[in-house]
């Protein structure tokens, strides 16, 4: 049986947002939340041992550069679970929730009978990013819903599979690719794409992007870290058709010039940057002639 590890830190007030960047950073493969008498505490998963000394310095540092006091944080502490407990803490407090105007976001066990006239993402974790909860999943289903006018739609790093089921679930016509390098995350989605009825309209790659087929999409989404969009950045121009859109998340706060810039060098224009707390999402729009009328090419 697969053993993770938990960083847990008990706070006396959610200041999640200060520290959930941190632990991103750091690599955790998914976050968790549980009340508890005197305070919250902030749960998070790694496949390696952690060391509790270093944590303890680095979550207290975090709260001194946020101008809080360290006071704030009760107590830090790692141990080693099995993969199952880590399953089970989601299910203490993940109940269903609306995000944006059309969606509403349920664990299998506790799927409402009505979703209010919502499109219904039914989604159970698993060792896998994207349940919806965060900021950065928020943000791309925002963009579903203010960009994506239905046709085709790459996800890559699909975590869950939320992002892709949403799509499908918008429309059932669409040409959807999910694709992730993580076995233990396909597996998640491929159950999730089942669980949402869903799994004859998406195609999922367990893969890299070079993996997926060789053709172009109307939207491209990419939910991952900073270091690692940025060394995919080249390759999303060949994934995209003329005018399409690039929804890029799970930047932090300070990220944005770097990205700014690197896109409009790949004939990228900027449409929007999402913000929520430390996190940013850039969306743009894919315009190759514009570089080619700059340059003196053909119109």
């Amino acid at each position: 049986m697969k053993t993770f590890w938990e960083v847990g830190v008990r706070l006396r007030e959610d200041l999640s947002e200060i520290l959930s960047p941190l632990f991103s950073r750091a690599g955790t493969r998914g976050l968790a939340f549980a009340e508890g008498e005197g305070g919250l505490e902030l749960l998070a998963y790694f496949d390696e041992p952690q060391d509790a000394t270093w944590w303890t310095r680095e979550v207290r540092r975090a709260m001194r550069e946020a101008g809080f006091p360290t006071h704030r944080v009760v107590q830090v502490r790692v141990r080693a679970i099995p993969a199952e407990d880590w399953a089970g803490r989601w299910k203490e407090g993940y109940t269903p929730f609306p995000v944006g105007r059309r969606f509403l976001i349920t664990p299998s066990w506790a799927q409402p009978p009505d979703a209010g006239g919502r499109v219904l993402l039914v989604i159970d974790p698993g060792m896998a990013f994207g349940t919806g909860t965060h900021e950065t999943t928020q943000h791309c289903l925002l963009a579903l819903e203010e960009y994506w006018s239905g046709r085709s739609l790459l996800d890559v790093g699909t975590g869950t599979g939320i992002l892709a089921i949403a799509a499908a679930r918008m429309n059932p016509e669409a040409r959807i690719v999910a694709l992730d390098i993580d076995p233990e995350a396909c597996a998640v989605a491929l159950e999730n794409l089942a669980r949402n009825g869903v799994r004859e309209r998406v195609a999922l790659i367990c893969g890299t992007l070079e993996d997926a087929p060789e053709e172009r999409f109307e939207m491209v989404m990419a939910n991952l870290t900073a270091d690692v969009l940025l060394n995919m950045l080249p390759l999303f121009p060949h994934r995209l058709e003329a005018g399409g859109t690039l929804v890029l998340s799970g930047l932090l706060e300070g990220d944005e010039g770097l990205f700014l810039e690197a896109l409009a060098a790949r004939a990228f224009r900027l449409i929007e940057i999402k913000r929520g707390g430390e996190w940013r999402t850039i969306i743009a729009r894919y315009e190759p002639t514009s570089v080619l009328r700059s340059s003196g090419g053909p119109s």
